[in-house]
């Protein structure tokens, strides 16, 4: 008796892409959203509007879902990816000042080093 393999385990034929075109389309969906929330997004506000930033978070969350639901080979950092980029997009402004915070950090930890 012989136990074969299930189909979503065997090797697949074609391309890298198209064998994980949900969570390229995941990765995609959060690019986007980053980019739609950072436009929009006013200088003087702490958060983006959540009409703008949530709609990109439910859809590249559907993104990744399904390519889970299709078990996907390698397909997770893409949707990680994609789903992080939309969540980041929600709290833009807090990521923001926290990424100018460090930077900072950064600098003054590298020209202290050089000083002493």
């Amino acid at each position: 008796m012989t136990l074969e393999k299930p189909t979503h385990l065997g090797v697949a034929d074609g391309p890298w892409l198209s064998r994980r075109i949900a969570g390229a389309v995941a990765l995609a969906l959060g690019i986007l959203s980053f980019l739609v929330v950072a436009i929009v997004h006013g200088a003087g506000e702490t958060l983006p509007p959540a009409q703008v930033s949530l709609p990109g978070v439910a859809l590249t969350a559907l993104a990744a879902g399904a390519s889970l639901w299709r078990r996907e080979p390698g397909a997770y950092p893409l949707w990680l990816l994609g789903l992080a980029a939309a969540l980041v997009a929600v709290v833009l402004g807090w990521f923001l000042m926290i990424a100018v915070v460090i930077g900072a950090a950064a600098v003054l930890i590298v020209i202290l080093h050089a000083v002493m």
